[in-house]
């Protein structure tokens, strides 16, 4: 066997090593656990460069962060439907507008409803963004967002402590780090995909085709935000498969007791 990262039993599925790949014989799966691993497509292929290793953050002991003075500060966003929509008071998103609106790109992630899954996404402006906002308790796939990244742009880049350690590593091989910024959060784990699939299609079984999915969802108030919610197609007038056609529209929905979905408007600013 080539000294790639085949060679490894285990790892966090980050993704970062089917960017890297020269020869793009990467490719990121889920393995029999129901968890993305990289998978070799063509062991012949490989030339033996072992990128993939170098910025693997599970093949290293040590943080590709090092020698930096941690400061800590508390913020929230001041919009109250921003703060309503995301899990943790928006401060992601809000950094994520400032530096969309100074010429950034962003990459962050968005629930994939027709392949079931969450995913790394890239855009360019606020609109694009915000199929991002609330956190996805479940493993995201990244490997087309990575491997799309420009090295002559600058990105916001948002992740898991893993993805976010591998994908330092791998600016800084290309000597681009100072075009990223880079945000990470405190991470528990993730559940496996075939976990994820199994409660959603049992919870598809009562209500019919899922249209819509979120996390610590605050329909019911701030303090019971531990709620998922999972809205069939058919909940209400609004289409909700429309690539999160409520939230790019920057549109607000609430239900009113007969069913019916109100829609109001969000300013940004």
């Amino acid at each position: 066997m080539k000294n790639n990262i085949g060679k490894l039993k285990d790892c966090y599925g980050c993704g970062v090593c089917t960017a890297v790949c020269p020869v793009k014989i990467i490719n990121l799966k889920e393995n029999a656990g129901g968890f993305y691993s990289p998978q070799i497509s063509n062991e012949e292929k490989c030339i033996n460069c072992e990128l993939c290793l170098k910025v693997c953050a599970f093949n290293h002991k040590e943080l590709s962060l090092q020698n930096a003075i941690p400061k800590s500060y508390a913020g929230y966003s001041k919009n109250d439907i921003i703060r309503q929509r995301c899990s943790s008071g928006g401060v992601g998103f809000e950094i994520a507008r400032f530096l969309i609106e100074k010429g950034y790109k962003a990459c962050g992630v968005r629930y994939d409803i027709s392949n079931e899954r969450a995913e790394h996404f890239i855009a360019s402006s606020v609109e694009e963004y915000t199929p991002s906002i609330g956190s996805k308790y479940i493993q995201s796939f990244s490997q087309t967002a990575f491997s799309e990244i420009s090295r002559k742009e600058k990105y916001f880049v948002s992740g898991t402590p893993c993805q976010i350690d591998s994908f330092r590593r791998y600016i800084r091989h290309l000597k681009i780090e100072d075009n990223f910024i880079l945000l990470d959060f405190f991470c528990h784990g993730v559940p496996s995909m075939l976990l994820w699939r199994d409660y959603l299609h049992n919870v598809e079984k009562e209500i019919g085709k899922a249209g819509f999915v979120s996390w610590r969802n605050k329909t019911n108030g701030w303090h019971d935000s531990w709620n998922m919610n999972v809205d069939p197609v058919e909940s209400n007038d609004i289409d909700w498969h429309n690539s999160y056609n409520i939230n790019i529209l920057e549109k607000n929905t609430s239900t009113n007791p007969d069913g019916r979905a109100e829609i109001y408007s969000i300013n940004f600013s």
